[in-house]
């Protein structure tokens, strides 16, 4: 098995390894994800997430797997895009991911942009690719692929994160989706590692780490509800501690009609008056 394990590693040392100075082999065999909303989930599947289950299901194909996710995390969907765009804490959030390193980043039509290398390490192998993150805020979706620009040591990866506000802001529900293609003969420990690195445990963490961070976040948009002029239209603070100030009162509406008869009414009063003086005198 040692033996084994050794040859294997050579055959990826000589063969699979990144090299972030040369293109990859090819441009790209997954059909990427799209930014935007998930398909929608069947009445069956949407009593399960409501239910706090997670709707999961991964699928073997040739070489590698496919895998989807739906769940429900009680944290606002800006706490949770916080820790999915936190991309260099992976290694501390995601178990298995060893380094996470930034190369670039761009912004282009509102979709930030963000070119990572991460690094997986398991019984002696160390797996490093290199993804292209896109992420849009107004469509509160995540797509990720390979940076075909650069050489990894997996085949080919695609992966998609969509954020969904819920329970009046206060909640989100979180959807996964991702593929993976393998490079190589992986052991089996190996194999089962990786999909469950990239595809089953990718997941798993975003809960926890929303939760830990909740407490901190909450208190932050608390104090804010305190800063005059912290947004455009005076509101301040985030779901059930958001507060705005009254709406200022309607300007006075002019009746034409009870002005003309004011004035008319003056005038006829100003003219009786007038004539009864006159009366009087003579």
């Amino acid at each position: 098995m040692l033996v084994r394990l050794a040859l294997g590693a050579l055959v990826i040392a000589a063969v699979g390894a990144d090299d972030p100075k040369k293109p990859h082999d090819h441009q790209g065999k997954l059909d990427k994800f799209k930014l935007g909303p998930p398909p929608a989930l069947t009445p069956a599947e949407l009593e399960m997430v409501k239910a706090k289950k997670t709707l999961s299901k991964t699928v073997p194909v040739e070489g590698g797997a496919r895998a989807f996710a739906t769940f429900d995390v009680q944290a606002p969907p800006e706490l949770v895009w916080q820790c999915i765009n936190d991309l260099e804490a992976y290694p501390r959030m995601v178990p298995g991911v060893a380094e996470t390193k930034i190369y670039g980043k761009s912004a282009r039509s509102g979709v930030k942009q963000t070119y990572v290398t991460w690094t997986l390490k398991l019984l002696g192998y160390s797996v490093r690719y290199h993804l292209d993150f896109k992420y849009s805020p107004s469509l509160s979706a995540a797509a990720f692929s390979l940076d075909y620009n650069r050489m990894s040591d997996i085949d080919d990866t695609v992966g998609y994160w969509h954020v969904e506000s819920i329970e009046d802001g206060a909640a989100s529900r979180v959807t996964y989706a991702a593929a993976l293609l393998l490079k190589g003969w992986f052991p089996k420990p190996v194999v089962d590692f990786l999909l469950s690195t990239t595809l089953g445990r990718a997941t798993s963490w975003v809960g926890k780490e929303a939760m830990a961070r909740k407490p901190k976040f909450v208190s932050k948009q608390v104090k804010s509800t305190k800063k005059p002029g912290s947004s455009k239209d005076g509101c301040h603070g985030w779901g059930p501690f958001r507060r705005c100030p009254p709406p200022p009162p309607p300007p006075p509406v002019e009746d034409e009609t009870f002005i003309y008869n004011l004035i008319y009414g003056s005038v006829v009063a100003m003219t009786v008056a007038l004539i009864f003086s006159t009366f009087v005198v003579y």
